[in-house]
């Protein structure tokens, strides 16, 4: 058992004082704001820890489980917390994985993968993508998701099935116990040395297993649950599917969700990536026809990699959740007020084996009285789309919830055979308990139902309303149906109370005998899987109280993360918004000033100073939230008057401004080559150091920008304006070292060069789009300053009457954002429409490597970049790593942390050879020159460079 009456706070400061000196004290949170930000997953359920730790090796871990026993504190390991059952958080010691756990080794043929617990799914399933393999789990949160939780909870997804979850394709494991003692299930020298150390617990397993393989009834009752998805308890088929203890020890820890080891790195045998498919969305009269087809489809529930690899069933509730999406429309006309649809994949090894395979699956779908059978001729495109609509489904249906209350999302299976009538039954509980607008979906081809539904657990009857549905479900799934609580979410706390009804008091027992030979202590994750409180799953429910507009829908389901430049450097968007609806509730209940006085104070830098607010966020969100323009707001709120006059002052003498910063950076620059980069740092660390930070930090990749450029109107060739960004003028890139022409001088080249004339403001200097003023906070500025630009852009282009193009993503997004009467044109996609055609491109570079920043990510430009950067050199490296390269305007100057740790797996995708990159921002460019160890330019300077006649 946890221990009982521990004082939490002391204890995790005991834990913090324990590591320190072990573990970098960045990396250990004692705090109210960062352990909040921490206090929950994708679940319906919140614990605040007591201290967080950021973990990176198995020395630290064994140090951290040390910390925790000493302290009698519970430890919990948590990957990416994307978790839907409770079972990464506690109130005790949370480990979360951080930067050494990403080991991803591609074994010769592809036919195996070894991957360390942080990789996460979709990265793996892209390296093993040019070998035709992937891994067999596919949850839906797979870009966001990682191996240690997809292990922990034998998670599968929309074509796993049983057959390729990590039980059945694991082909090795290491795992640290709660000892310290580390097995390697694939060493043979660490398994001949935990049989000696360990040959206590190894009897007991082994004495479990004789056990349960003597019991014929409970053998065929093991049989006959894991026929269908199971994760309610431990994986005790591993007692009679193997016999020697080492293989039922990796087996067991599969699944136990933190409870019995840390999974330190797991080999897979990888499944085949079949190169043909197809994909439909097949509408059904009603759910007993649908649910007869999936029946006939599944080959009587053994999953197979080809034919019909994936069936995903589709209330018509849950597509009215969808339905405004563009995919959807062609389907719209079949739609009924009760049909439902089916989402399937059809693949093959061959376009003749594919042929075959959709003549077979039409069939059945044509006898079931499918109202359309469409597979579009392979359409990838509509592939994609349709389901990146059904793996968005959860946050989307979320973002329709009431504001205030919480998404609950559970997910069940029955035998596959009875799916026609286990749809109908499950809908009317729904019904029954009143959850009228509660969604149902999922794999069915496994048998395997998810439902979603919204309640606001501050409000007690709702409460209890969800308690007695708890039990009726119960009954319903497992009684009636002997079917899974938890198909593939894993048992976490809200089934823990259930797993005995779920699995009869023997095998119940089994399963506790199992815990307290790994665990006796009860260190690890008590309270999750196995719980003698039969109220453990309305225990500690989340809340979700109103605190903006911009992100009240968020479910908190993480799948922002991935995306966020300060994500374990300080904060998520997904903990931001977390910190923000806790600072609300503590604002409105007036219960604890304190600690809204501390989360505030805390707040501004983690929450505030460190966001990019770049928004690239919105783009991993199902439903758009961005998080970025909340901070933005809040900034604003925080703005003082006299920091408000300030900023007035700034906007009216936009032209000193510049001048004065052009000169400081042009004054680095000199200093520099005089006393070089050494001194040069030294005194301006001191400076910044004296100044708390006021002062910008300078690098050596920091050039002073060409200003603003002249064009003589020649009166020949098409007109077009030209808007040089204010950040292009004042950050330039080391272009003449290279031989090329800074991007202002460039842009005006190229246009020259295709036969345009191109018009550029006669007084440049001092012209701002104003977007930097509104990512402070300052809105009203921003408008000021940006309306002057406008007019002055709108009078050159007569209106609109002649195209205007920019050089910087960021200030074309915003001046769509904020329009005049002009369009204006990103330099991507302009050059690529109209420039690139008309040149002759002479030298084309051996290599460049790609960063997509965010503006460019949210205008969509990616493919336009990356076919420019195709026509400037012979390879093409996109710098995937790399989602927001954190420099975030002048970030990168008072912030360089959040630029070196946005940054700091970029290096490595760089190849030999690669001598160059490009960028469509200057000061992205600029941190990226540092960070990545090659000079990165605009592709107007490039682009200048291989097409220079002669």
């Amino acid at each position: 058992m946890a221990p009982i009456g521990v004082d939490r706070a002391a204890a995790g400061q005991g834990v913090a004082a324990r590591l320190k000196g072990v573990i970098r004290a960045d990396r250990i949170m004692t705090d109210p704001v960062m352990t909040y930000a921490y206090s929950g997953d994708a679940s319906h359920y919140r614990l605040e820890p007591a201290v967080v730790v950021i973990v990176n090796t198995e020395d630290e871990v064994r140090a951290v489980i040390g910390a925790a026993r000493a302290e009698k504190l519970p430890l919990t390991f948590r990957a990416a917390g994307t978790s839907l059952s409770g079972q990464a958080i506690t109130d005790g010691v949370l480990a979360v994985l951080g930067d050494g756990w990403r080991k991803l080794s591609v074994h010769p043929g592809a036919e195996q993968v070894t991957l360390g617990p942080a990789n996460i799914v979709a990265n793996v399933n892209r390296a093993l993508k040019p070998f035709n393999r992937k891994i067999g789990p596919d949850p839906a949160s797979q870009a966001t998701c990682k191996i240690g939780g997809v292990v922990n909870n034998n998670s599968s997804g929309m074509c796993c099935g049983v057959a390729y979850n990590t039980y059945h394709t694991m082909a090795r494991l290491r795992v640290m116990l709660v000892d310290g003692t580390v097995l390697d299930s694939g060493d043979p020298d660490s398994v001949a040395a935990f049989r000696r150390s360990h040959a206590e617990l190894l009897e007991g397993i082994a004495a479990l297993h004789r056990e349960v393989t003597g019991d014929a009834e409970l053998v065929a009752l093991i049989r006959e649950k894991y026929r269908i998805k199971n994760t309610v308890g431990y994986s005790i088929n591993a007692l009679v599917d193997f016999h020697d203890p080492i293989d039922i020890l990796i087996h067991l820890i599969v699944g136990s969700e933190g409870t019995l080891g840390f999974v330190s790195e797991v080999t897979y045998n990888t499944i085949p990536e079949h190169p043909y498919k197809v994909t439909g969305l097949i509408p059904f009269p009603d759910p007993h026809s649908c649910g007869r087809a999936i029946t006939r489809l599944a080959n009587g529930g053994v999953q197979q990699t080809h034919g019909v690899t994936s069936a995903e069933y589709l209330e018509r509730r849950a597509l009215a959740a969808v339905e405004h999406l563009p995919v959807m429309q062609p389907y719209l006309r079949f739609f009924t007020e009760t049909s439902p649809a089916m989402l399937i994949d059809i693949s093959a090894e061959s376009p003749e084996a594919l042929e075959l395979e959709i003549a077979a699956a039409t069939a059945v779908l044509r006898a079931e009285g499918a109202t359309d059978i469409d597979f579009a001729d392979g359409d990838a495109e509509r592939a994609h789309l349709l389901w990146d609509m059904r793996k968005g489904f959860i946050p989307m249906f979320g973002a329709t919830r009431p504001k205030g209350t919480t998404m609950l999302t559970e997910d069940v299976a029955g035998p596959v055979e009875r799916l026609a009538d286990f749809v109908i039954d499950m809908r009317k509980l729904l019904d029954d308990y009143g959850y009228f607008d509660g969604v149902l979906f999922g794999h069915a081809l496994a048998g395997n139902l998810h439902f979603q539904m919204a309640a606001d657990f501050s409000n007690p009857a709702e409460v209890e309303q969800f308690d007695k549905f708890s039990v009726a479900l119960g009954e319903l799934v497992s009684v009636q149906y002997g079917g899974s609580l938890k198909a593939e979410h894993g048992t976490g706390r809200a089934i823990a109370s259930f797993v005995e009804l779920e699995w009869g008091t023997t095998a119940y027992r089994v399963m506790h005998r199992i815990k307290a030979l790994f665990d006796p202590e009860g260190l690890l994750n008590p309270g999750v899987l196995l719980n003698a409180d039969p109220q453990v799953h309305v225990h500690d429910l989340k809340r979700m109280p109103l605190a903006d507009e911009i992100v009240d829908m968020c479910i908190e389901c993480g799948f922002c993360e991935p995306a966020c430049p300060s994500h374990h450097m300080t904060m998520s968007p997904r903990q931001r918004i977390v910190v923000t609806r806790e600072r609300a509730r503590l604002r409105a209940s007036g219960e604890d000033p304190a600690r809204l006085a501390a989360m505030d104070e805390g707040f501004e830098y983690a929450g505030l100073a460190t966001c990019a607010a770049g928004n690239v966020c919105a783009l991993r969100c199902p439903v758009g939230i961005e998080t970025g323009s909340m901070v933005i707001g809040e900034r604003a709120r925080r703005r003082t008057d006299s920091q408000r006059r300030v900023a007035h002052a700034v906007g009216g003498h936009t032209v000193a401004l510049e001048r004065g910063m052009r000169l400081g950076v042009g004054a680095q620059a000199l200093s520099r080559t005089i006393i070089g980069d050494g001194v040069t740092d030294a005194l301006a660390g001191f400076a910044r150091k004296v100044t708390g930070g006021a002062v910008p930090r300078v690098s050596p990749a920091l050039r002073p920008g060409p200003g603003a450029p002249k064009a003589v109107a020649t009166g020949t060739g098409e007109k077009v304006v030209y808007f040089p960004s204010c950040a292009t003028r004042l950050f330039g890139a080391a272009t003449s070292e290279n031989g090329l022409m800074p991007t202002t001088d460039a842009m005006v080249t190229l246009l020259q060069r295709a036969g345009f004339d191109p018009v550029v403001p006669e007084h440049g200097e001092g012209e701002c789009c104003g977007q930097p003023f509104l990512s402070k906070g300052f809105p009203e500025e921003a408008e000021r300053v940006g309306g002057k630009t406008r007019v002055e852009i709108d009078r050159l282009s007569d209106a609109g009457r002649f195209p205007v193009v920019t050089d910087a993503s960021t200030c074309a997004k915003h001046m769509r954002e904020h329009p005049g009467e002009s369009d204006v044109a990103d330099s991507a996609e302009f050059l690529l429409a109209e420039v690139l055609p008309r040149l002759k491109l002479t030298n084309k570079l051996p290599a460049v490597a790609v960063h997509h920043n965010c503006s460019a990510q949210r205008l969509k430009e990616q493919a336009a970049i990356n076919t420019l950067a195709a026509a400037i050199a012979q390879q093409v490296v996109v710098l995937d790593a790399i989602s927001c390269c954190g420099y975030a305007g002048d970030k990168g100057l008072f912030i360089p942390e959040l630029n070196a740790h946005a940054t700091r797996f970029g290096k490595a995708q760089i190849p030999e050879g690669c001598e160059v990159g490009l960028s469509t921002v200057s000061t992205c460019a600029t941190g990226l020159s540092e960070r990545m160890g090659i000079p990165f330019f605009s592709i107007a300077s490039l682009l200048e460079k291989v097409s220079r006649p002669g």
